[in-house]
Formats: structure tokens, sequence, C-alpha cells
């Protein structure tokens, strides 16, 4: 493809309270390779820090939006109408980008024909705790058959971090839904709807970034929690789940709260730690092998977030199975900071 035939590109970067995160995400989105990159749209959700200042400290390329919404849903949709181009990368505050991070976006659309392309979800701990959930996050017994968290060829996939799109084909599938889902659900409902509608999502490795998970372990907690209801605010929409995986914690918790009666309907108090333990030695395993592999890695740490990553999402997936029931409503919004 010659230069004449790329096309122009928008950037949109939700954001609220990001004071902490975005002069270094904005510096990398300004140190792009690709020519035709005309705007980066900082959508923002009406932050009180400094967030807004630092985005227009940057001037020419950057625009600062008002996004009444505050969700990166609400961000997105935002973004998508005041864009100039047919062309978006969609991109996240907490997240740096190598410098042919568009252009390899780019060539991935228009080379495979993909509706939604996107990289690898590469995580980087600034802590002791951050760097266990860097590794347990890569990992398959940490987040699952998620491929996009660690595979390393080119194919297609349920859902990629953030994206690179034409915006007539997510407006053609109803853009983002900022209404009716858990709040962080939005990036895998919009890939499960473009794929029902016939379009294919696309991971390209290629296309890199690295981004900075939650570093403590109550972050952690309400993350994967909120992760575990954002799954059962898409099954409450769709009436099914995008893939199978979210019911492996929440049959783990469900079986575990079935096994404290069973054991004592057979009287076999011998028997209640067996499960437990047994999860236990697993997770120790898996910690071990991770911490081998990246010295910087605790393995006691990696334990807990392993077990912090399992047993949030179960208990907020189980939760969300909950409101389905007696019909409550999902938090469209945070209620706080997570």
């Amino acid at each position: 493809m010659t230069n004449d035939e790329r096309p122009r590109v928008s950037i949109i970067l939700p954001t609220f309270q990001e004071e902490d995160f975005i002069f270094d995400c904005l510096t990398s989105l300004k140190k792009q390779d690709y020519p035709f990159v005309d705007e980066i749209l900082v959508v923002d959700g009406r932050s009180t820090d400094a967030t807004r200042e630092i985005a227009q400290h940057f001037g020419h390329g950057v625009r600062v939006v008002d996004n009444p919404g505050r969700t990166a849903a609400a961000a997105m949709n935002v973004g998508i109408d005041a864009a100039r181009n047919e062309v978006i990368v969609r991109v996240d505050a907490h997240t740096l980008y190598e410098s042919d991070y568009v252009s390899a976006s780019v060539r991935a659309l228009t080379k495979t024909g993909a509706t939604m392309v996107g990289g690898r979800m590469v995580p980087i701990g600034t802590t002791r705790f951050g760097r266990a959930v860097a590794a347990v996050t890569s990992s398959p017994f940490g987040v699952g058959p998620g491929r996009f968290h660690y595979a390393d060829v080119a194919q297609e996939v349920e859902t990629v971090y953030l994206g690179c799109f034409r915006k007539s084909d997510v407006r053609a599938v109803g853009g983002y839904d900022d209404t009716n889902l858990q709040w962080a659900a939005e990036d895998q409902e919009l890939n499960f709807r473009l794929r029902k509608a016939g379009g294919r999502i696309w991971l390209d490795p290629s296309i890199r970034s690295v981004y900075f998970p939650r570093q403590t372990p109550r972050a952690l907690w309400r993350q994967y929690h909120n992760y575990g209801l954002c799954k059962a605010s898409t099954l409450k929409k769709h009436r099914q789940l995008p893939y199978f995986r979210p019911m492996i914690p929440a049959l783990m918790v469900i079986g575990s709260v079935a096994w404290i009666p069973l054991v004592l309907l057979l009287g076999a108090w011998w028997l209640f730690p067996a499960p437990f333990f047994m999860y236990a030695i697993g997770a120790a395993i898996v910690a071990r092998k991770l911490s081998q592999q990246d010295p910087g890695v605790s393995w006691r740490n990696a334990v807990y977030a392993i077990v912090i990553c399992h047993w949030s999402y179960g208990l907020g997936i189980n939760r969300g199975f909950g409101r389905i029931l007696f019909n409550r409503p999902f938090e469209t919004r945070p209620v706080r900071r997570v």
C-alpha cells in the first residue's frame, strides 16, 4: 500500500481522573511513526484532577472533548461522533504504545479485512505485587484461554485489547453500549456483537503496547470482581455468554459453597479441606513456576494474585447472576474509582 492509499486515522482516548498516567500515554502517542494521524481526541469524563490541563498542554493534534457520560463506553461513542476520520484507533490511558502501534494496527486492518484488530494485553508491574499480577495475568492458569493475553501468532480471536476499526462497522451494530452493561464490559461486548453480525476479530502480536495492571491486592480484587459482573451483564443482554470460560471461576465458587452442606450431609468432616487443599497446591505450583521464569516475581505474591483473580471474578459473576435472577440493574457507571 502506498502512502497515498493509507487511511487517515483518529485516535480516541477515554479518560477520567488519569493525571498519573496521561502524560506518558500521550507522549507515546505523539511519537507514532504513522504519518496520517490527524487527531488525538482525549474524551474526558469531567475529571476533577489535572487530566484536562495535562492533555491541553500537548497542544496541536490533541483535542479535549467533553464526555458527560463519564464511562469509557460513553467516551467512545462521543469520540466516534467527533472524529473526522473513518479509521479509529481506541487507546487507554494506562497504556504506553510502541512507535509503530498505529501503523501496525492500520496494516492489520487493511491486510486482513477484519472488522476489529488489536494486539496483546501485555502488563508491566511497578510494585512487587504488581509484578506478580503481571505474571499471573499473562498465564493461561491465571486468566484462562483468553488468547489476547499471551498469543504470539496472528490469529482470529473472540476479543482483543483495545482495537482499531472502521467507525461505519461499529455504528452498524449500534456503537458501544453505555446504557445496559456493567461498566468496563464495553469492549468484549462490542466484539461479541461484531462477531454475531458476521465480523472477524483479529489478533496481531505486532501491534505492541504495555499497560499498568492493578498494583495492590485491594485494587485487583475490585477489578476482577467487576469483570465478573461485566460478563453477567453481557449474559443478561444477549441471553448467552460470548464464550464459556467465565463459567469456570463461577462454577468453582458454586462448587465450594455446595461442598459445605454435602460434607455435613455425609458427616465426613475430614473431607472438608480436600478441594481447597488441592486448589492451593495447584496455585502454589503455578506460582513457583512463574517465579522461576521471572526472579523478580515473589511466588507468595503470585499465589495471592492467582487466588484474588479467580475468587473475585467467580464471586462477581455469581453476584451478577443474582442481579439477573432478581431483576436488579447493573452499574453503568463506577460508584468509585477502581
